[in-house]
């Protein structure tokens, strides 16, 4: 895959269209694409240098879909990740205060305690006390060099995670309440950490290691008490920032609640619909848009690393200004 495909993706435009862009014939953009042809044009007319046609490598991104969400929309969700890591990568290496990408491939969870030890060990990682909790989960995930940008128009999508020629990415919805935003950058993380390609436990492997992450067990088993109520899952999110939701399912996977009791809270949170009690605001991402301003601003990147202008601000729009 080369550029022209990457940016028909981002843009939405037919290979019609960029043959126009670019003055060539869409049999011959179709050839390009597939790598039977090679490009010896410029990129100018589509706001790139010439030296952006190659793409960096990525992993494939793991996540849930719903059958709404568009083929093309995760396509387009796909290479803006690709491309936060590829200007995230530039930007680290000519910017000396940049953290370093501290984040690693972990082991391959063999059971639910295995989880649990990967996630002890990235928050290690995240520069994290073993236990209590992570006030700024964004801001940890930051400091150790995770690229996160907004990702908009994905329903049924919170987040999604690739390594982007050894840079971790992450992106997310911003328009959901704090508690979900930071369960879905802790569930991305553990992709990040764990998993390679998609098999049939990785979504439960992830909540698992979110959960552990953010709500670690030793302190979760302090914190349990005989046969939990609704009221003490609420005052657990106020001091964890873990949602009810979540709480409930980690103390029914750690066996404080036996299926009975869980079916009837889960019953009990249905009148809350999505808006649980304790909300919070979700805190963004702002690393990136630091290296870019760093470094002079939106267009002073663009013209020094030849990128699209504005593709540059998309990945920095967390309050989505922009139409998706």
């Amino acid at each position: 895959m080369n550029r022209l495909k990457s940016y028909r993706e981002i843009e939405r435009i037919t290979q019609s269209d960029m043959s126009e862009l670019l003055g060539l014939s869409t049999a011959m953009i179709s050839a390009i694409e597939s790598g039977r042809r090679t490009f010896t044009g410029s990129l100018e007319s589509i706001g790139y240098g010439d030296e952006r046609l190659r793409l960096p490598d990525m992993s494939e991104p793991l996540h849930r879909t719903k059958a709404a969400t568009s083929v093309s929309s995760k396509k387009r969700a796909k290479e803006l990740i690709r491309l936060a890591g590829e200007v995230f990568g530039e930007l680290q290496q000519v910017t000396p205060q940049a953290p370093k990408s501290n984040l690693q491939r972990l082991s391959s969870p063999v059971s639910a305690e295995t989880v649990e030890e990967v996630a002890a060990e990235v928050r290690s990682l995240l520069d994290r006390e073993e236990s209590g909790p992570i006030q700024n989960l964004t801001d940890a995930a930051e400091r150790a060099g995770i690229c996160l940008i907004p990702i908009f128009g994905l329903d049924g999508v919170d987040g999604l995670s690739s390594w982007v020629e050894g840079v971790p990415v992450i992106g997310l919805n911003p328009a959901v309440p704090g508690d979900r935003l930071r369960f879905s950058l802790a569930h991305e993380i553990g992709h990040l950490a764990m998993h390679t390609s998609r098999h049939d436990h990785v979504e439960i492997e992830a909540n698992r290691f979110a959960g552990a992450v953010l709500f670690p067990r030793a302190d979760f088993d302090a914190a349990m008490i005989d046969k939990p109520n609704m009221r003490h899952f609420v005052s657990l999110k106020s001091a964890w920032g873990v949602s009810v939701a979540a709480l409930i399912y980690r103390a029914h996977e750690l066996e404080y609640i036996d299926d009975s009791r869980y079916r009837s809270l889960q019953i009990q949170m249905s009148k809350w619909r999505r808006n649980e009690p304790g909300a919070f605001k979700p805190m963004h991402g702002t690393l990136l848009n630091w290296l870019i301003n760093n470094y002079g601003g939106t267009t002073a990147v663009s013209e020094r690393f030849g990128f699209k202008r504005s593709h540059l601000a998309e990945l920095q729009d967390w309050r989505h200004l922009r139409a998706a």
